[in-house]
Protein backbone atom coordinates (compact mmCIF):
# COMPACT_ATOMS: atom_id res chain seq x y z
CA UNK A 1 0.00 0.00 0.00
CA UNK A 2 3.08 2.69 -1.17
CA UNK A 3 1.78 5.90 -2.82
CA UNK A 4 4.89 6.00 -5.61
CA UNK A 5 5.18 9.97 -5.46
CA UNK A 6 7.51 9.73 -8.85
CA UNK A 7 4.50 7.95 -10.70
CA UNK A 8 2.73 11.23 -9.84
CA UNK A 9 1.89 12.72 -13.29
CA UNK A 10 0.45 15.84 -12.32
CA UNK A 11 1.09 18.19 -9.04
CA UNK A 12 -2.73 17.42 -7.91
CA UNK A 13 -3.66 14.42 -7.95
CA UNK A 14 -6.90 12.49 -6.41
CA UNK A 15 -6.60 8.63 -5.01
CA UNK A 16 -9.87 6.89 -4.71
CA UNK A 17 -8.80 3.28 -3.35
CA UNK A 18 -10.71 0.40 -2.10
CA UNK A 19 -9.10 -2.28 0.52
CA UNK A 20 -9.95 -5.51 1.75
CA UNK A 21 -10.28 -6.19 5.47
CA UNK A 22 -7.83 -8.70 4.96
CA UNK A 23 -5.38 -6.12 4.34
CA UNK A 24 -5.43 -5.14 8.05
CA UNK A 25 -4.26 -6.86 10.99
CA UNK A 26 -5.80 -6.88 13.72
CA UNK A 27 -4.88 -5.66 16.66
CA UNK A 28 -5.95 -5.28 20.56
CA UNK A 29 -8.45 -2.53 20.26
CA UNK A 30 -9.90 -3.29 16.85
CA UNK A 31 -10.37 -5.60 13.82
CA UNK A 32 -11.58 -4.07 9.77
CA UNK A 33 -14.85 -5.66 9.40
CA UNK A 34 -15.69 -4.13 5.95
CA UNK A 35 -13.35 -2.58 3.04
CA UNK A 36 -11.50 0.79 3.53
CA UNK A 37 -12.46 3.02 1.43
CA UNK A 38 -9.89 5.91 0.78
CA UNK A 39 -10.22 9.10 -1.13
CA UNK A 40 -7.61 11.89 -0.81
CA UNK A 41 -6.44 14.28 -2.76
CA UNK A 42 -2.71 14.77 -3.30
CA UNK A 43 -0.92 17.41 -3.66
CA UNK A 44 2.74 18.77 -4.73
CA UNK A 45 3.89 22.45 -2.60
CA UNK A 46 7.26 23.15 -3.00
CA UNK A 47 9.22 20.23 -1.27
CA UNK A 48 6.12 18.41 0.60
CA UNK A 49 3.11 16.95 -0.72
CA UNK A 50 -0.40 17.65 0.85
CA UNK A 51 -2.74 14.42 1.19
CA UNK A 52 -6.26 15.90 2.46
CA UNK A 53 -8.98 13.55 2.26
CA UNK A 54 -11.17 10.49 3.91
CA UNK A 55 -11.97 7.32 4.98
CA UNK A 56 -14.63 5.13 6.02
CA UNK A 57 -15.16 1.67 7.22
CA UNK A 58 -16.48 -0.43 9.92
CA UNK A 59 -14.32 -1.83 12.63
CA UNK A 60 -15.09 -4.14 15.07
CA UNK A 61 -14.73 -2.87 18.59
CA UNK A 62 -14.53 -4.34 22.45
CA UNK A 63 -16.92 -2.11 24.54
CA UNK A 64 -15.27 -1.15 27.90
CA UNK A 65 -18.00 -1.76 30.16
CA UNK A 66 -18.95 -5.21 29.05
CA UNK A 67 -16.88 -6.80 26.60
CA UNK A 68 -19.05 -7.36 24.32
CA UNK A 69 -17.28 -6.76 20.43
CA UNK A 70 -19.62 -4.41 18.45
CA UNK A 71 -19.69 -2.82 15.05
CA UNK A 72 -18.51 0.73 15.03
CA UNK A 73 -18.92 2.84 11.60
CA UNK A 74 -15.79 5.00 11.21
CA UNK A 75 -15.98 8.02 8.52
CA UNK A 76 -12.62 10.23 9.60
CA UNK A 77 -11.64 12.75 7.72
CA UNK A 78 -7.44 14.08 7.40
CA UNK A 79 -5.36 16.87 6.10
CA UNK A 80 -1.86 15.94 6.61
CA UNK A 81 1.73 17.33 5.20
CA UNK A 82 4.46 14.69 4.01
CA UNK A 83 7.82 15.53 4.37
CA UNK A 84 10.92 14.07 2.57
CA UNK A 85 12.49 11.60 5.76
CA UNK A 86 15.76 13.19 4.49
CA UNK A 87 15.07 16.60 5.97
CA UNK A 88 14.40 15.28 9.11
CA UNK A 89 18.23 15.71 10.75
CA UNK A 90 16.58 15.21 14.58
CA UNK A 91 19.98 17.02 15.38
CA UNK A 92 18.50 19.62 17.39
CA UNK A 93 16.02 19.80 20.05
CA UNK A 94 12.76 21.85 18.71
CA UNK A 95 9.85 22.61 20.28
CA UNK A 96 6.86 21.18 18.01
CA UNK A 97 3.23 23.94 17.96
CA UNK A 98 -0.01 22.12 16.73
CA UNK A 99 0.83 22.76 12.88
CA UNK A 100 3.37 20.06 13.68
CA UNK A 101 1.24 17.57 14.50
CA UNK A 102 -0.23 17.57 10.96
CA UNK A 103 3.37 16.43 9.71
CA UNK A 104 4.43 12.92 8.32
CA UNK A 105 7.38 11.55 7.09
CA UNK A 106 7.58 9.84 3.68
CA UNK A 107 10.86 7.69 2.58
CA UNK A 108 12.27 6.58 -1.14
CA UNK A 109 9.79 8.92 -2.39
CA UNK A 110 6.67 6.80 -0.93
CA UNK A 111 4.52 7.51 1.24
CA UNK A 112 2.60 4.64 2.94
CA UNK A 113 -0.77 4.39 3.00
CA UNK A 114 -0.95 1.27 5.36
CA UNK A 115 0.10 3.64 8.14
CA UNK A 116 -1.87 6.63 7.47
CA UNK A 117 -5.00 4.49 7.51
CA UNK A 118 -3.76 2.89 10.94
CA UNK A 119 -3.28 5.98 12.37
CA UNK A 120 -6.97 7.57 11.25
CA UNK A 121 -8.19 4.36 12.42
CA UNK A 122 -6.92 5.58 15.93
CA UNK A 123 -7.78 8.61 16.15
CA UNK A 124 -11.19 7.93 14.76
CA UNK A 125 -12.06 5.19 17.07
CA UNK A 126 -13.47 6.73 20.64
CA UNK A 127 -11.93 7.28 23.90
CA UNK A 128 -14.26 5.16 25.69
CA UNK A 129 -15.85 2.74 23.01
CA UNK A 130 -19.49 1.73 24.45
CA UNK A 131 -21.42 -1.05 23.07
CA UNK A 132 -24.94 1.05 23.30
CA UNK A 133 -25.06 4.70 24.83
CA UNK A 134 -26.77 3.25 28.26
CA UNK A 135 -24.99 0.05 28.26
CA UNK A 136 -24.81 -1.55 31.96
CA UNK A 137 -21.49 -3.11 31.82
CA UNK A 138 -20.87 -6.29 33.90
CA UNK A 139 -21.94 -7.34 37.76
CA UNK A 140 -18.89 -6.68 39.59
CA UNK A 141 -20.14 -9.53 42.03
CA UNK A 142 -20.55 -12.92 39.94
CA UNK A 143 -19.89 -10.82 35.92
CA UNK A 144 -22.73 -11.51 34.73
CA UNK A 145 -23.56 -8.88 31.51
CA UNK A 146 -26.19 -6.38 32.94
CA UNK A 147 -27.48 -5.73 29.84
CA UNK A 148 -28.73 -9.34 29.11
CA UNK A 149 -29.58 -10.57 32.25
CA UNK A 150 -30.65 -8.96 35.80
CA UNK A 151 -28.11 -9.74 38.15
CA UNK A 152 -29.50 -11.44 41.91
CA UNK A 153 -26.27 -11.11 43.90
CA UNK A 154 -26.57 -10.01 47.35
CA UNK A 155 -22.97 -9.11 47.89
CA UNK A 156 -22.91 -5.97 49.29
CA UNK A 157 -19.35 -3.99 48.84
CA UNK A 158 -19.02 -2.36 52.13
CA UNK A 159 -15.84 -0.32 53.39
CA UNK A 160 -15.06 -1.35 56.79
CA UNK A 161 -13.23 2.20 57.63
CA UNK A 162 -17.36 3.07 57.41
CA UNK A 163 -19.04 0.40 59.33
CA UNK A 164 -19.87 3.12 62.24
CA UNK A 165 -22.00 4.95 60.20
CA UNK A 166 -23.63 1.62 59.49
CA UNK A 167 -24.74 1.02 62.85
CA UNK A 168 -26.16 4.68 63.23
CA UNK A 169 -28.25 4.14 60.03
CA UNK A 170 -29.76 1.42 61.54
CA UNK A 171 -30.29 2.87 64.87
CA UNK A 172 -32.43 5.96 62.83
CA UNK A 173 -34.07 3.58 60.77
CA UNK A 174 -35.19 1.31 63.96
CA UNK A 175 -37.10 4.69 65.45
Amino acid sequence: MLLNLKALSEPSVRLERTYPPSAFEATDEFTVGKPVELVCDVEKIRSWYQLAGHLATRLQVQCCRCGELYDAELDVAFNLRYVSEALNTGTNDVEIDGEDLTVAFYRDDQIDLRQLMSEQFYLGLPMKPLCQEGCRGLCAACGKNLNFTDCECSIKWRDPRLAALDGLLKEKSSK
